[in-house]
């Protein structure tokens, strides 16, 4: 084995994966090295070491403090197939990061609709608006002021028209 091959293996874990760098797996509660799955690395974006091994890690939830699993299968689906780079790891289990991307398309679809619907438009787009305005109020507790004032203005414009 060359020097290279050599510090690859004990360092980076490539014929071990209880050898791979810890920070792989920062915040980790626990590993399970019996669900080991090699990494196919010329996948992978990574700048100093590869990861040479995928295996299931437990991580708490940031946002509704559960634990969670990160599973091998999960892990080659963000590094080889998204590209994603080896050292980023999930901050929330699956549920919350689905209510955030939910959240994210709600303000998206606020973001598209709001100019129209304070303008001269169909009462269905205030109506849908307003409608959008709720659900955001509702997922998150609290909207911005501007929102709520904007919400109130296409209540006005709705009463008038209906």
């Amino acid at each position: 084995m060359n020097v290279a091959g050599f510090i690859s293996n004990l360092f980076f874990g490539e014929s071990n994966p209880k050898r791979m760098p810890k920070h792989l797996f920062f915040g980790a509660q626990h590993l399970d090295y019996k669900t080991a799955q090699r990494a196919d690395i010329s996948k992978q974006h990574y700048s100093v070491c590869p990861r040479h091994w995928y295996v299931d890690a437990t991580f708490i939830c940031s946002d509704c403090g559960r634990e969670f699993v990160f599973t091998a299968s999960e892990q080659r689906f963000w590094y080889e197939d998204k590209r994603f780079w080896i050292d980023s790891l999930p901050k929330r289990c699956v549920e919350c990061r689905k209510a955030e991307l939910a959240h994210l398309e709600l303000r998206k679809r606020y973001d598209s609709l709001i100019g129209e619907a304070l303008g001269q438009c169909p009462i269905e787009t205030k109506k849908q608006v307003v409608g959008i305005i709720n659900e955001l109020e509702a997922a998150a507790g609290q909207i911005p002021e501007r929102m709520i004032e904007n919400r109130s203005r296409l209540y006005g414009q709705i009463s008038k028209k209906g």
